[in-house]
């Protein structure tokens, strides 16, 4: 499996986000921040962790007019033979948020993806997102994908449902596709799914999902570096 290909991550995290407000300027601005331990780094199915926990943290500020800015890391092991990779991965964010109405809202995004000691897979992504009545769509898109200047798209589809108090169900399915993909043997396309369910105790967000892909023959890795069996992920967050 190339290194191109396998540089994904899914990040599923549960928590009830506490902030603190600020007044800037004339604008209302608030900080929030996360801090979260999983048993493996899973990003759009494939591990970036080699199958093993990771530690990760975030901080967010955003403005009453939309506007926000962000920063997000976790440990990574991308080491293979021949091959010392990063271990630190640090996403840079920015965007602005929307409300058309009480049950819709939408989003643009831009992140830097960032792995300090391997510059050469720095990349940007962009994505637009909507949220409506427990439904989230979004697309992203990136023309550089790992560093590669091949271009990647994922479009997801999640759904959460709050089937009794404090606990919610946790539906995703995402497609993968682009020439970032294509190994000129016909494969230029994957998908990924999972579903869970999560909830907060004693200001603990907790949440527990099986994931899956259908990705087979030589893209299916059962252990060990860009891990992609089936699995099931368990992440423990504390938010302030």
């Amino acid at each position: 499996m190339s290194k191109t290909f396998t540089k994904t991550r899914l990040a599923l995290l549960a928590g009830l986000t506490l902030s603190a407000s600020v007044l800037s300027g004339s604008v209302m601005a608030e900080f929030s921040g996360e801090v979260s331990l999983t048993n493996d780094y899973r990003f759009r199915g494939v591990s970036q962790t080699a199958g093993d926990p990771a530690l990760q943290a975030g901080v967010d500020w955003s403005a009453e007019n939309g506007f926000f800015v962000g920063a997000w890391a976790s440990n990574v092991d991308f080491d293979e033979e021949g091959y010392n990779g990063p271990d630190i991965e640090l996403d840079i964010y920015a965007g602005y948020y929307g409300e058309i109405d009480d049950n819709t809202s939408w989003d643009v995004t831009l992140y830097r993806y960032n792995y300090p000691g391997d510059s050469e897979l720095d990349y940007l992504e962009a994505t637009v997102g909507v949220d409506f009545s427990g439904f989230r769509a979004a697309y992203w898109y990136t023309n550089d994908y790992g560093g590669s200047d091949l271009d990647l798209h994922y479009m997801e589809l999640n759904y959460g449902w709050e089937f009794t108090e404090n606990w919610s169900l946790d539906v995703h399915y995402g497609y993968n596709f682009g020439d970032a993909l294509d190994d000129g043997e016909g494969f230029d396309s994957y998908s990924d799914y999972s579903v869970g369910v999560s909830t907060e105790v004693a200001g603990f967000g907790l949440s527990l999902a099986y994931l899956m892909t259908d990705l087979d023959g030589d893209y299916a890795v059962d252990d060990g570096i860009f891990k992609t069996k089936d699995t099931f992920l368990a992440s423990v967050s504390y938010a302030f």
